[in-house]
């Protein structure tokens, strides 16, 4: 990677591995874009090991709270246990930051989606920040060169939006369900997972359990997309999609919950992508 490594730190009060804007800005616009990993010592935090350094980079668009670009514990840990190196992109130089990366991670969050995004736009829904804007960028790069990518949640409906899907702004209000998509239980909800599709073979289960933190959602009307849909909620909400031969999955729930509580089936969705990060590096 370029530059010199820049560590986050953790702070338990939030349960999260972090870098403040303050601390960003003093490299951002340098030459060199800032290498932002994890500190060696925090994967015993993790309870994981250390990567080895010829293992691919998979690159963590970062989520952003109180004044720091931060990521989850729950994802750092499973994205560790997968073995691959991590290196975490901010918002400005993220496109710059992903010039050595094997692999691209999209994270949850909430943010305003760009207008032409939703199938009703509404006026007074405050425009596409700079945290859309660097999903945006961060995914056209990836497409360039054909990095993989794993998406989650918001980072999924942005997946999906780029590749022709549109948004509900808002499920309740949009379609007739008694399903509760944004609630805090770790079990919320059952989905249908299309048999013989990539989440199928790595789940290895047509019904699974999920998490469900999400108003917006992706419409299911048939949208010309190269993306394809692999599994459902029961009142037919899409719940995962991706495209195999580009490298892409995409889910709507949070598996980094279940696979850093020892779930294996959910962990596999991260093994995916340190697999195809595998590939990608050995074929540069």
């Amino acid at each position: 990677m370029t530059g010199q490594p820049i560590y986050l730190q953790y702070l338990p009060e939030y349960n999260v591995f972090a870098i403040s804007d303050e601390d960003v800005a003093k490299y951002e616009g340098q030459n060199t874009a800032p290498y932002i990993t994890l500190n060696p010592a925090d994967y015993q935090l993790l309870q994981e090991q250390l990567p080895a350094k010829e293992m691919p980079t998979v690159g963590f668009l970062c989520c952003r709270e109180q004044n720091y670009y931060s990521v989850d514990f729950n994802y750092a840990k499973s994205l560790a246990h997968s073995g691959v190196n991590l290196c975490f992109l901010t918002y400005r130089d993220c496109v710059a930051q992903m010039q050595d990366i094997d692999a691209l991670m999209l994270p949850g969050g909430r943010f305003a989606s760009p207008p032409e995004f939703y199938i009703k736009p509404l006026p007074e829904y405050p425009p596409a920040g700079l945290r859309a804007q660097a999903y945006i960028a961060c995914i056209k790069e990836a497409q360039k060169r054909r990095l993989p990518m794993l998406g989650v949640c918001a980072g999924a409906q942005m997946i999906a939006c780029m590749h022709g899907f549109k948004l509900y702004h808002n499920i309740a209000d949009s379609i007739s369900t008694d399903l509760e998509h944004k609630t805090p239980q770790l079990e919320a909800h059952t989905i249908q997972i299309k048999p013989q599709s990539l989440l199928h073979r790595l789940l290895e289960i047509t019904e699974a359990v999920v998490n469900s933190r999400h108003v917006e959602a992706i419409v299911n009307d048939g949208a010309d997309s190269d993306l394809e849909i692999y599994a459902f909620a029961p009142d037919d909400v899409p719940e995962a999609w991706g495209n195999e031969t580009q490298n892409i999955l995409c889910v709507q729930w949070h598996p980094e919950d279940f696979a850093a509580a020892g779930n294996q089936k959910m962990q596999n969705l991260y093994n995916w992508l340190a697999e195809q990060a595998t590939i990608y590096h050995a074929q540069k």
